[in-house]
């Protein structure tokens, strides 16, 4: 009997394996312009940006230490969850698993599950929105862009970047709640 996991695999295996034909063994320029897109925004979503918006925002507006604190906390416990996570679950990797030479952005470590580049990108997104309702919508569509750039370019499943999404935001808005009860 195939359990509900097994059947998750198989149609993840399948969508990874067709997008692999198309975005990374494609001759086709098109194919391979939306590759460079998302090579772009996976290595935006690589982390450099977040400490410089943060730095830069503080010095910039009237904001209160809560918010570096809400920053500096939300980050330092999802990196911390996400990479127990990953070396608990141990999930391969769909370019791994399906046999997929042709990457072109080399992970930054082994395992898949959940997506680290998601779960932070979210979490930055939905601090962001906390802090700078403006900036939702832009926030919300780059994590958006992060999370299917982990996927199209085969170095994770859709449910890990959904796991990392809702890791991400859980991780924000539990973040700013517990630095507004201390301060």
């Amino acid at each position: 009997m195939i359990t509900a996991i097994e059947k998750i695999q198989a149609i993840e295996d399948n969508l990874m394996q067709t997008l692999g034909q198309v975005f990374l063994q494609s001759d086709l320029w098109r194919n391979k312009i939306i590759k460079g897109f998302f090579i772009i925004f996976t290595r935006i979503g690589d982390g450099l940006i977040y400490p410089v918006f943060i730095v830069l925002s503080f010095s910039f507006s009237n904001l209160t230490l809560n918010y570096v604190l809400s920053f500096l906390l939300a980050f330092t416990v999802e990196r911390i969850l996400y990479f127990t996570i990953k070396n608990t679950m141990k999930r391969i990797r769909p370019f791994e698993r399906l046999k997929i030479n042709e990457i072109p952005v080399l992970p930054p470590d082994r395992y898949s599950f959940p997506s680290g580049h998601t779960s932070a990108a979210f979490l930055f997104a939905a601090l962001v929105s906390f802090y700078f309702p403006a900036f939702t919508f832009i926030v919300f569509i780059y994590a958006i862009l992060v999370g299917l750039s982990r996927i199209i370019l085969n170095l994770h499943y859709p449910t890990d970047v959904l796991i990392g999404s809702q890791l991400g935001i859980s991780i924000a808005i539990i973040s700013v709640e517990i630095i507004d009860i201390i301060l």
